[in-house]
């Protein structure tokens, strides 16, 4: 049983642990951050017995590693773990320069131990199958490789905010280069670039076109825009398509002239694919000439080569952007701040708990609800259709009578004894009693979604309004939606009401915008990149931030300050943790 060790606590080091050691012979024994805490969160949420923040220790664990930290600490900490003896397998890129990725494979025979860049396509079994009908002459001789990555990629996620070693070809570059070092070689001749980039600099879609004696390829890589993922392999006598998502090579299919003459070819794909690259890491240790289903030592130092390349020519543009946003920063004054279902980080989301608790933080513009119909179309402010997550209910809203489901228990906390404490699910009628204080003497604005877009709830607009006008709120109310229709009814039963489009992504709310006349656009904070049209200058740019945890959800604050959204054109931020932005 070989113990094992990892390098990281993020997304790609979770899915190891949890769907890439089944069934072999190894056992995760230790975690290693540089930041203890996160090593210790990692290690109890993944029953690891071991977690430390220093590497002597970590060594003292464990008999091979896995490196799944950020790019670039890959080379350094792979040249660590082979100088204490350990084998490595190692996230790609492994190595951004040439030079380096050929010192580590020396290093590792020098130390007669094993190492393996990561990238999962090259061990899974379609794609080493598609290699051997390459390799058999079935589509002639390759003369062009194209290989996409495309994956829409919130913009406060590392590919994004990573200082120097963020954007699209460094973060799925790799795959692409896979395919076309595997087919047209190592040894090509030239590689040139073209990027698109965000506000701040960062390559969001990048093409790479790469040149060889009697062949070429080209790899797409994107973050901020999608093509088709497929892979495409053209031969003197035919070519070979897998589709989308190629890099988990499942089926493929091999095309000649006569477009009759079609062989279809599928193959297993099971779990994650990292249990694939793991068992012939195992088995390459115990058998060391074991190397024919992985990423070449050739293969891995060209792929090196073309990243060191990337560099070079994208370092200067990305800190140009980087200039440039920096200097938008300070021209832009601080987006004003919401309270996304109340103080919900705090106290329990759409509670008057919440609510209170967000309408005394001192500097808040508004806050924002959801509202949805009862069985017998009483409104409620809730945000799931089911209560499930947050009540001790199991039901859909509209199935509950008004009566029914006052009685549900909203777990709130514990008291000064350490009893458990609970609260209700209010009418829109309660919230807007408790508020109206608030905003006739603070200007506090509410903004109420109309949760319409997966139950249809017809009159909800017209009802909502006349709930709001029998209060006297009209002008202290946004109304929003997921649901175009929703916000149009808004406009014809009040033209001068306020409302904003809801939507993932900015491109999704600028395209509806001026179809239903909203007045702001109100899109996930994490979707932003590109620039606004010339079109919405002026309109408000409400982001909502859908990371950050709710009332005892087992998340933690990963401390990403949303008031950067504002570099990329947001005028307002709507956030469960308001106060930590105004107090």
């Amino acid at each position: 049983m070989y113990r094992l060790g990892i390098i990281g606590t993020g997304r790609i080091a979770e899915r190891m642990v949890k769907t890439g050691l089944t069934g072999l012979n190894v056992s995760c024994e230790c975690v290693y951050n540089p930041h203890l805490e996160s090593a210790k969160r990692f290690a109890e949420a993944n029953n690891i017995s071991n977690y430390t923040d220093n590497l002597d220790t970590f060594s003292s664990f464990i008999d091979v590693v896995y490196v799944a930290s950020p790019h670039e600490t890959h080379r350094d900490y792979t040249e660590y773990m082979l100088n204490s003896g350990k084998h490595v397998l190692c996230e790609k890129p492994m190595a951004l320069k040439e030079e380096d990725g050929d010192r580590l494979y020396k290093l590792a025979k020098e130390k007669k131990l094993v190492l393996k860049e990561a990238v999962k396509t090259a061990f899974c079994p379609g794609f080493n199958e598609l290699v051997s009908i390459v390799d058999s002459g079935k589509i002639g001789r390759v003369i062009d490789v194209e290989a996409a990555f495309t994956r829409l990629t919130p913009i406060n996620t590392r590919e994004y905010v990573n200082p120097v070693y963020n954007g699209s070809m460094l973060e799925f570059g790799s795959y692409g280069l896979l395919p076309v070092m595997r087919f047209l070689g190592t040894d090509y001749k030239n590689v040139t670039f073209n990027s698109v980039r965000s506000r701040d600099g960062v390559d969001v879609y990048t093409k790479a076109y790469i040149e060889y004696d009697g062949g070429m390829a080209t790899v797409k890589s994107g973050l901020g825009a999608k093509t088709e993922g497929q892979l495409v392999v053209s031969g003197t006598l035919g070519y070979i398509i897998v589709p989308s998502p190629w890099w988990m090579t499942r089926k493929f299919q091999v095309r000649f002239e006569d477009a009759s003459i079609v062989e279809n070819y599928e193959y297993p794909y099971e779990g994650s694919g990292l249990q694939y690259e793991m068992a012939v890491f195992l088995a390459s240790i115990m058998d060391n000439s074991f190397n024919g289903i992985c990423v070449t030592e050739k293969e891995s130092i060209a792929m090196a080569s073309v990243m060191e390349k990337f560099l070079d020519w994208n370092t200067p543009q990305w800190e140009q952007g980087q200039k440039s946003f920096a200097e938008r920063l300070k021209k832009t004054d601080m987006p004003k701040v919401w309270a996304h279902r109340g103080c919900s980080m705090r106290y329990p989301e759409n509670t008057l708990l919440s609510f209170k608790a967000a309408a005394e933080v001192p500097g808040i513009t508004g806050i924002e609800l959801d509202v949805q119909f009862t069985r017998d179309n009483e409104i409620v402010v809730f945000h799931d259709e089911n209560v499930s997550r947050v009540t001790d209910g199991d039901k859909a809203v509209k199935d509950y009578s008004l009566e029914e489901i006052k009685k549900l228990r909203i777990y709130a906390g514990k008291d000064s004894n350490g009893e458990n404490t609970y609260t209700t699910v209010p009418t829109l009628g309660e919230v807007l009693e408790l508020l109206k204080p608030y905003c006739e003497k603070n200007g506090l604005l509410i903004n109420i979604e109309l949760k319409t877009s997966v139950e249809r709830y017809n009159g909800i607009e017209e009802k909502t309004y006349n709930l709001v006008k029998s209060y006297g709120l009209e002008k202290y109310i946004v109304y929003s939606s997921f649901l175009p229709e929703s916000v149009a009814i808004m406009k014809e039963i009040d033209a001068n009401c306020k409302t904003g489009i809801l939507a993932v992504y900015l491109d999704e709310c600028e395209s509806m915008a001026g179809k239903v006349k909203a007045d702001a656009l109100h899109p996930a904070a994490v979707t932003l990149g590109y620039d606004i049209p010339e079109e919405f200058d002026g309109m408000p740019v409400r982001v909502w931030n859908w990371d950050e945890p709710f009332f005892e959800d087992g998340r933690t604050l990963n401390g990403d300050n949303l008031y950067r959204c504002r570099g990329f054109g947001a005028t307002d931020i709507i956030t469960n943790v308001p106060e930590n932005y105004l107090m």
